[in-house]
């Protein structure tokens, strides 16, 4: 059976996330470098460029740091990692390093998983037969990404029969937050694969600490960016602040949305990114059980075999069982359906979830729940979506997002990172090599 790990086939070849220290809302009106958002990419392109001796305001528009990475241990009494759990690519990953030096418990996730038919294990020919179905359709998508293909999976991928919407949920919307018609191959290809880790405090608890040293001013958001002088003018809801330079860290939802107004317009080649590296859906239906009846032993997978599809758009989720023993297993929503049972709301997706556990588990599956949490990164108005990946035919636009503007507008985040994008270690990577960009134009 193939071990469900996000791009898995490129490996082969503790309380709400606590403010940092000194946030507040008292900023220079006049600084260097203004960086908008207090996310990875944000912390780290001020820590960098602080540390070469440049002033550096950085505003976030929420109430604290982290964006989507973001640890709640008030709602079940144990880590809950809101946003972000992977750690992904163990051994590229800062924050695994960090973790393990500053005495978080950080540990490699395990291979264990279980696949489900109906109410009952699958056959070992069952398994065979999706292992084989996920097979073909991983090759197919690296073949064609391989090969400069910037096209869809769906219109490269054989027809893998009656796990074609299992697949889909799999390789679609729990890896890459979409369904297979709505990436590229050829930016599929690009991210980096390798083992997973996990942090049993939370990887929002662990990334509050590494970010605890940098001064953020919460509360505060940018409205407008004027950057057709000598340098850039950030409006905000509390004033305006002149900057030689600004790096803006927020997510592609936001921007597409036009949340911020750029003055004079991005150049078109950034106009049409936009457009183009889009945010994909991706929520946790989070359920406490008081035992474990999966079948399988903590940070193990649950998945099982889909058989609904609506206009193409498979409804199924894939689950995180009894995460580091806390009790906890996350149902994950992925891609278009994802998108759907959030704008249905939060009861939806939990009625969904529990409904298809009952039909594998029995009344057990209701019997052992203690507790729930479904979030909505989709409706957030600070993301609005899970993360970013290229549409077909758009394979070209990271590295278009990654040129600056004028010299004096920068764009990091995940979305800009090389190779390890949709992650929270990308994000981080971005923001430095965007500082390393700004401290050379600044001199």
């Amino acid at each position: 059976m193939t071990r469900i790990s996000r791009r898995s086939a490129l490996a082969r070849g503790a309380a709400l996330l606590a403010a940092p220290l000194f946030a507040g809302r008292a900023y220079a009106a006049q600084t260097d470098v203004v960086v908008i958002g207090a996310g990875a990419a944000g912390i780290a392109a001020a820590r960098d460029l602080r540390r070469a001796g440049l002033d550096v305001t950085v505003i976030e528009a929420g109430p604290r740091i982290g964006g989507r990475v973001v640890t709640d241990t008030t709602t079940f009494g144990v880590p809950y990692d809101v946003g972000a759990h992977w750690l992904h690519t163990e051994t590229a990953n800062p924050f695994v390093a960090y973790g393990r030096a500053n005495g978080f418990d950080v540990y490699r996730a395990p291979d264990d998983e279980v696949l489900y038919v109906g109410d009952r294990p699958a056959t070992d020919a069952e398994q065979a037969a999706y292992s084989s179905a996920h097979a073909q359709a991983n090759r197919a998508i690296e073949r064609a990404g391989a090969a400069g293909q910037d096209v869809s999976p769906a219109s490269v991928i054989p027809d893998l029969g009656e796990w074609e919407p299992t697949a889909n949920v799999l390789i679609g919307g729990y890896e890459m937050a979409k369904d297979l018609s709505n990436f590229s191959c050829t930016d599929w290809y690009t991210g980096a694969g390798g083992d997973d880790a996990y942090c049993r405090e939370g990887f929002g608890t662990l990334f509050a600490h590494s970010a605890r040293d940098v001064e953020v001013n919460l509360g505060v958001a940018a409205r407008a960016v004027r950057f057709g002088g000598t340098g850039v003018e950030v409006e905000t809801n509390e004033g305006t602040i002149t900057a030689r330079a600004c790096v803006c860290t927020v997510s592609m939802g936001v921007l597409k949305a036009e949340r911020i107004v750029f003055d004079p317009p991005l150049p078109d080649d950034k106009q049409e990114a936009i457009q183009m590296l889009t945010m994909g859906h991706y929520n946790h239906v989070a359920l406490q059980f008081d035992e474990n009846f999966f079948g399988v032993g903590s940070d193990g997978y649950y998945t099982y075999k889909i058989d609904k599809s609506v206009d193409g758009v498979p409804h199924g989720f894939a689950a995180l069982v009894d995460a580091s023993g806390s009790g906890l297993t996350y149902c994950d929503l992925g891609g278009d359906f994802a998108r759907q049972m959030a704008d249905a709301g939060k009861e939806a997706a939990l009625d969904f979830t529990i409904s298809e556990l009952t039909k594998a588990f029995g009344s057990k599956a209701r019997a052992a729940l203690v507790k729930s949490s479904v979030t909505d990164w989709s409706n957030d108005p600070l993301t609005l979506g899970g993360y970013a990946s290229a549409e077909p035919g758009g394979a070209w636009t990271r590295d278009a997002m990654r040129l600056p503007v004028a010299d004096r507008l920068w764009f990091a985040g995940e979305a800009m990172s090389e190779g390890m994008w949709a992650t929270v270690a990308g994000a981080h990577l971005s923001g430095q090599a965007v500082a390393s960009q700004v401290r050379a134009a600044l001199g």
